[in-house]
């Protein structure tokens, strides 16, 4: 199937503030295939809450000496501008643009596509109402490790493809659908 090309994204915060992005996980998708994955730890220049600490297992010790949001944002853009970028929810583009604004960086520009949206869409009723990440992923047959950014962000896009393979709609027809 031809037009199932983009990139899916998934942050990792350090507390309850989504600018607060301690790892970004991307899957680079060309042609239905996964071609290239990249984790970035990030830090975040803020503190760690316990909570997600224990959710995510990264602290202040594992971005100690990683690079700050600003300074990978020039290959962020490089990579996701002008692009379709997929995340489940709304939550990893909200984390991306309050960032950018928390450092007064332009948002990177890129046409968003939210798995979840697409699950429901694509498999009205099969979820009971639950569309977390870990529900539809283990649902479809998905296995990853949860709450690793690199490896939500392979689950986001490989539930994605499954839906564009089911429906027989590629990534402009969804981004159609759900404008």
């Amino acid at each position: 199937m031809s037009k199932l090309t983009f990139n899916a994204i998934d942050v990792e915060t350090a507390n309850s503030d989504r600018s607060s992005i301690c790892q970004i996980g991307i899957v680079r998708v060309s042609d239905g295939i996964i071609k290239e994955k990249l984790s970035l730890m990030v830090n975040p220049e803020m503190p760690f809450s316990s909570f997600n600490v224990e959710l995510h297992g990264i602290d202040e010790d594992t971005v100690l000496d990683t690079a700050t949001l600003p300074q990978i944002y020039p290959r962020l853009r490089h990579i996701l501008e002008g692009t379709v970028v997929v995340s489940h929810t709304s939550f990893d583009r909200g984390a991306m643009d309050g960032a950018a604004e928390r450092y007064g960086i332009r948002p990177i520009s890129a046409r968003w596509l939210d798995s979840s949206q697409v699950a429901r869409r694509a498999w009205p009723g099969k979820f009971r109402r639950r569309w977390s990440l870990a529900v539809i992923a283990g649902e479809l047959g998905i296995s990853f490790r949860h709450h690793d950014a690199l490896e939500d962000a392979r689950a986001a896009g490989e539930i994605v493809l499954r839906a564009c393979q089911q429906t027989g709609v590629n990534i402009d027809g969804w981004l159609d659908r759900l404008s």
